[in-house]
């Protein structure tokens, strides 16, 4: 069956494409992250699946993971968080904390800040997807297993339907991405590709 999908209640979110995270000179390059964006053409597909949605006037939403120096919002009490303190990383203000150019918002598109992995974690993303009466979200975004699968997890408890676009994700490495993808998501979410979801779009 055809993937279909409502254009006046649906919004795509990008999440996690800050420098620091998929670029290669980001301080998470040695994690694998930036290797499996580029060998799986992350951004370029994404970037396509952005300009689709603009132009069907999709609403787009930016999801972006940063800290304060110091980090005082989030406690280095998991081994994600210490790697984020150990690499100095995805600070306010800094290259490393901003969007990816290949991917970078457009004027008027809203970028949220969220303070941990999941898109709705300390910030304000549900107000604005309720002020737009959004019922489904489009979710893209690094990592697969982290930032995706946590925010498909709290979106459908939050009553939405949600839509995994699963060659616009990617992970550490292709099992970590494809244990995320065949393993939880289809409980939760619509895994879908690009093709697929640009036809829907089209």
């Amino acid at each position: 069956m055809a993937l279909t999908i409502d254009r006046h209640h649906t919004a795509l979110l990008a999440m996690d494409f800050e420098n620091d995270i998929v670029h290669e000179d980001g301080a998470f390059k040695d994690f694998g992250f930036a290797q499996m964006v580029k060998d799986n053409d992350v951004l370029s597909k994404t970037a396509q699946l952005l300009t689709a949605a603009r132009n069907v006037s999709l609403p787009v939403i930016y999801v972006s993971v940063k800290f304060r120096p110091g980090y005082p919002e989030r406690p280095a009490n998991a081994g994600l968080w210490e790697g984020l303190h150990g690499a100095n990383a995805l600070i306010e203000g800094t290259w490393g904390a901003s969007i990816h150019s290949a991917v970078t918002p457009q004027e008027g598109e809203p970028v949220v800040t969220k303070r941990g992995v999941s898109a709705f974690m300390a910030s304000d993303l549900e107000p604005i997807l309720k002020n737009k009466r959004i019922g489904t979200v489009i979710l893209t975004g690094v990592a697969t297993n982290f930032v995706v699968e946590g925010t498909a997890r709290e979106a459908c408890d939050r009553g939405y339907h949600v839509v995994v676009v699963g060659d616009c994700c990617t992970s550490v490495s292709q099992e970590a991405h494809d244990a995320a993808l065949t393993v939880v998501m289809p409980f939760l979410a619509t895994v879908t590709t690009l093709e697929e979801i640009l036809a829907a779009l089209s």
